[in-house]
């Protein structure tokens, strides 16, 4: 089995934004608990008026097998929304771990890279030889994963997402840096400029799976 992320974005009216958090802390844990599979969701602010959440399974099979739980959940925070949720999906395909422990995440990036199929294969090679070795010792800097999309971009052009959980902003953007450089190795096979967004973590969920995983 090969762990899976989900990423769903969604507009929001953001003079409903405390209300719309409020729902989201009330949402009973012992209801994502029983989503088999599911080891962790985080939702992060990227712009005023918008919010991304991100959710890791344990296998596709699982995430899958939790649309309907997650149409659900989604449904009970609808009235806040003023589109339908962006939903994309996929295998991780990168893994980086730092040195701040997932506690103390406070701050994510997402990095959309839309690339050229044919490639893929050199891609894989290139993050599976550079990237941890890339963001050794960057400050603040909890974890990395790197979903490849099953549905592409928007446009349903080939596509992965790369999300960077640090412990605040001033070390997010410390280590942007380093992000760049490492984009620059593969530059040559990206078929559009990357597609960033950021912002602070304002609700988690984590499983007994996550814990479990972080202290092995």
């Amino acid at each position: 089995m090969t762990a899976s992320m989900r990423f769903t974005a969604f507009d929001f009216d953001a003079s409903k934004y405390e209300a719309m958090l409020s729902d989201v802390n009330n949402l009973d844990n012992n209801r994502l608990a029983a989503i088999s599979g599911l080891i962790g969701a985080r939702a992060v602010r990227i712009q005023e008026n918008r919010l991304m959440v991100v959710s890791s399974y344990s296998s596709m099979e699982d995430l899958d097998a939790a649309n309907d739980a997650h149409r659900s959940i989604f449904a009970d925070i609808g009235q806040y929304m003023t589109g339908q949720p962006l939903v994309r999906s996929g295998e991780v395909v990168g893994i980086v771990d730092g040195d701040t422990p997932i506690s103390d995440m406070g701050y994510m990036r997402f990095i959309r890279v839309c690339f050229d199929d044919s490639k893929w294969d050199v891609i894989q090679s290139y993050m599976d030889d550079n990237l941890a070795s890339a963001f050794d010792g960057v400050a603040g800097l909890s974890r990395i994963r790197i979903g490849r999309l099953r549905e592409g971009s928007i446009e349903g052009k080939p596509a992965i997402i790369a999300a960077a959980s640090y412990d605040n902003e001033a070390n997010a953007q410390a280590g942007m840096a380093v992000a760049q450089k490492a984009l620059a190795g593969m530059a040559e096979y990206m078929t559009e400029e990357p597609h960033v967004r950021q912002g602070e973590l304002v609700w988690q969920f984590r499983s007994a799976e996550s814990y479990r995983l972080e202290n092995k």
